[in-house]
């Protein structure tokens, strides 16, 4: 068997060599479009077969190889068969071992002593008889022969209707199916968005106060001009990834070009870099930062009268983001609604980034 394992890796190089002539070594090797065994014709020794079609109607006096698109054993092969294919059908006799990895499998004939497949599809006919034990590996399994040994396997669906002299082991692999989360599950998922959100909208509010209260009265005060900035905004980080990416491989490519290598390898890692920072700041913004800017906007709305210090806006900040994070858990439209609260934050986020704007968040409030 290890002979017929060597000659199978063999067949790849002998491909290309095989491929200009239809025989090779006394007819030992056979490939092109279709290699034929016709009845009457007897094999003597092995038989290397590769073609898109393999069809042995006589007898090999040996072992078979076979690679194609299509293997039919419905002649003799005393020996061992070692076969790789699209479909393979054994509707003769094998004297030895088979061994297949197929996509589709049908068993029709005998075989002397262990068959082992490997197949998406499997079928072994009532009149098929294995001689020795069953092994295989399948997404489909139907078994109506006589197996004179015994049957190990794996598969996702399988039929008996034959007969089995041995041990029978086969384990039927259920596909697993998606468990809804369970209302605890959803209510636990929230709660940590929540608290996420809260800590990031804390830390603005701590390092960047000036920043995440002029964003929230852009929200509140200039709604739509917001929302159409965060649209535009997010153009804009696209835009300008793929214009940092580009200029970094002209750039390092020219370097090349001049023999500074060095050059070259620093622009090159600069311009990741770059990309990375602009990539990073933009997850935190779209994921966290936005939701925390209309979350102040919202509370500072709902309590008009919050007074100055951090704790007042801090109790706003909390209570805006649980509005979002409720609206946002909403069956089917939490998640569009969800896309507009960070789009008009987003867009607030961006306004503040223009001096003009930046006098907005100096004003009490």
């Amino acid at each position: 068997m290890k002979a017929i394992a060597f000659l199978a890796v063999a067949l790849a190089s002998l491909a290309a060599a095989a491929a200009a002539q239809q025989t090779e070594l006394g007819g030992k090797v056979r490939s092109g479009q279709e290699v034929t065994v016709p009845a009457g014709e007897t094999v003597q020794g092995d038989l290397i077969a590769s073609a898109g079609t393999v069809r042995i109607d006589g007898r090999v006096d040996g072992d078979l190889v076979a690679t194609g698109g299509q293997v039919t054993i419905a002649g003799t092969v005393t020996g061992d068969v070692l076969a790789a294919a699209g479909s393979t059908t054994i509707s003769g006799e094998v004297g030895g071992d088979v061994r297949v990895g197929t996509g589709q499998a049908r068993v029709e004939g005998r075989i002397g002593e262990d068959l082992l497949l490997g197949a998406g599809q499997v079928s072994i006919a009532s009149e098929a008889q294995v001689g020795g034990d069953l092994i295989f590996g399948a997404g489909q399994m139907r078994m109506d022969g006589a197996v004179a040994g015994s049957v190990l396997g794996a598969t996702g669906n399988y039929t008996r209707g034959g007969s089995v002299g041995g041990s029978e082991k086969v384990t039927v692999q259920q596909p697993e199916e998606e468990q809804a989360p369970t209302l605890g599950e959803r209510a636990l998922d929230r709660l940590r968005r929540y608290a996420s959100i809260l800590v990031i909208g804390v830390l603005m509010l701590w390092l960047l106060p000036r920043v995440i209260r002029g964003a929230a009265d852009s929200a509140r005060g200039r709604p739509l001009v917001s929302f159409g900035v965060g649209i535009l905004g997010v153009i804009g980080v696209l835009v300008a990834l793929v214009l940092v990416i580009v200029v970094t491989v002209l750039v390092a490519i020219t370097l090349g070009l001049l023999g500074l290598g060095s050059l070259s390898g620093a622009t090159v890692f600069g311009g990741i870099l770059a990309a990375g920072i602009i990539a990073f700041l933009f997850f935190l913004a779209v994921a966290f930062g936005a939701q925390a800017t209309v979350g102040l906007s919202l509370g500072r709305l709902l309590f008009r009268g919050e007074g100055r210090s951090f704790l007042s806006r801090f109790g706003a900040l909390a209570f805006g983001v649980l509005v979002v994070v409720l609206v946002a858990a909403i069956p089917v439209a939490g998640g569009w609604l969800e896309a507009l609260l960070v789009l008009l934050g987003l867009g607030a986020l961006v306004l503040m980034m223009r001096p003009g704007r930046r006098r907005l968040a100096e004003q009490p409030g």
